[in-house]
């Protein structure tokens, strides 16, 4: 929910702990990918993304991140 309402700050605070307690969540990971764009750090973008679709299953990746980008 602090993604979509724009509080980063807090959405990666969440990320974190979230990972902090499933390392294997992609869509953790995801979100982290996320807040990179929106920072534009565009390498660390695609690494954490490469990283989230590594481990997750690759349409559960996909969907959040595409509807992200339209």
């Amino acid at each position: 929910m602090y993604l979509i309402h724009g509080d980063d700050e807090l959405a990666g605070l969440a990320f974190s702990r979230s990972q902090a307690c499933d390392p294997e969540n992609a869509v953790a990971w995801l979100g982290q990918a996320v807040l990179a764009l929106r920072s534009n750090d565009l390498i660390e973008a695609q690494d954490i993304y490469q990283h989230a679709f590594e481990i997750g299953d690759r349409n559960l990746v996909c969907v959040p991140f595409v509807m992200y980008l339209t």
